[in-house]
């Protein structure tokens, strides 16, 4: 499959766009769980504020 340069930037743009979006998930996911996880500790070391 002979892909001319402008197609094999376009289809490398999308796959480019669609990696950054799942890694944005991710980390949304990530920092939720953490950030629930650093109150609870927070508080239990300096009471609710």
């Amino acid at each position: 499959m002979d892909l001319p340069l402008r197609e094999i930037l376009f289809w490398g743009g999308i796959a480019g766009m669609g990696a950054s979006a799942v890694m944005f998930l991710f980390s949304v996911v990530l920092a939720a769980v953490t950030g629930k996880h650093l109150k609870r500790k927070l508080e239990e070391e300096y009471g609710k504020l």
